[in-house]
């Protein structure tokens, strides 16, 4: 099978410094390592081709060889243009060959040592193989629910390592909450505690409710008669319909509030509370009738809305 660019295999270009390239592997190693993945052949192979290309890129000469003659370089029999054959008797034997059972369960990272010395932590403190057991690597996972899943709660499950975790989202979660999950993250080396499970929570938005903190907006459209004469309306909330007295002579953006109506807090036990936001909508058409009757009340009851509004200068 034809070997795959070490570069490609760790993300970075071939101007990469040592330290980026050292990077790059410790990210990529934290997701493959049979430690953290169980039995998956996937994550096993995976890994095996991380390590391969690490340390390739890792040896300044290996990678000047490669660099040079790419695969066919780290050849133990190859010849450069000047004759030389790496490999042949009095010569340093450049002939690579990847040992990967220093990878076992039981055995040291070896080669790699100066990598995972600082790669598996628990409690702050390095630990390598070679110090026991560690606890298991944090994982984080991206969570979005709806805009009512995040006002009442929801269980949910979701699929980390290969594994379907059951979690919960308590009520009131907000785009940018962070949910721990004690215990689901990856497991532990040698018998160490696992590590645990973070939810990253988005909660998209509602075409009708806005959310401001704890507290919730809602427009509330009325007609003429109901703002002028007053009414009881049925509006809609996150957890039931609420009714609402429009008195007489209502404003075009007032506001009524229902106390506790809102969002439960995370934080303790309040609530926020339910707005909602009166909106007079004007009929686009209206016939000569109504015309002749809205003239008439004009007549009947005069007002100035703008007086005083830009004061004596204007």
């Amino acid at each position: 099978m034809r070997k795959r660019d070490p570069y490609s295999v760790l993300g970075v270009g071939k101007t990469a410094s040592e330290e980026e390239i050292k990077r790059a592997y410790r990210k990529l190693a934290r997701l493959y390592h049979p430690d953290m993945n169980g039995d998956s052949k996937t994550a096993e192979a995976k890994f095996k081709e991380l390590s391969e290309a690490y340390e390739i890129l890792a040896d300044r000469e290996k990678r000047r060889m490669y660099d040079t003659f790419g695969h066919d370089g780290l050849d133990g029999h190859f010849r450069d243009f000047s004759g030389t054959r790496y490999g042949s008797p009095g010569q340093k034997r450049n002939t690579y060959h990847f040992d990967f059972s220093n990878f076992s369960r039981s055995g040291d990272y070896g080669f790699f040592d100066d990598v995972f010395s600082d790669f598996f932590k628990s409690d702050g403190n390095r630990r390598t193989r070679k110090s026991g057991s560690a606890r298991g690597t944090d994982l984080e996972y991206r969570l979005t629910v709806d805009f009512f899943q995040a006002f009442h709660g929801v269980s949910a499950i979701v699929s980390v390592m290969d594994r379907k975790i059951n979690v919960h989202v308590p009520a009131g979660v907000d785009s940018g909450s962070r949910i721990r999950v004690p215990g689901q993250g990856a497991p532990g080396l040698r018998g160490g505690p696992p590590g645990d499970l973070f939810l990253d929570v988005t909660v998209t938005p509602h075409p009708f409710f806005r959310r401001e903190g704890d507290d919730i907006f809602t427009t509330l459209p009325i007609t003429i008669s109901e703002a002028v004469l007053g009414a009881k309306i049925e509006v809609p909330a996150p957890d039931g319909r609420l009714v609402l007295k429009i008195p007489q002579g209502t404003q075009s953006g007032t506001n009524f509030r229902f106390r506790d109506k809102g969002f439960p807090s995370i934080r303790d036990k309040e609530r926020g509370d339910f707005y909602v936001v009166a909106q007079i909508i004007i009929p686009s058409h209206i016939d000569p009738v109504s015309r002749e009757l809205l003239a008439e009340f004009e007549r009947r009851n005069p007002s100035n809305p703008r007086h005083g509004i830009w004061g004596d200068g204007f």
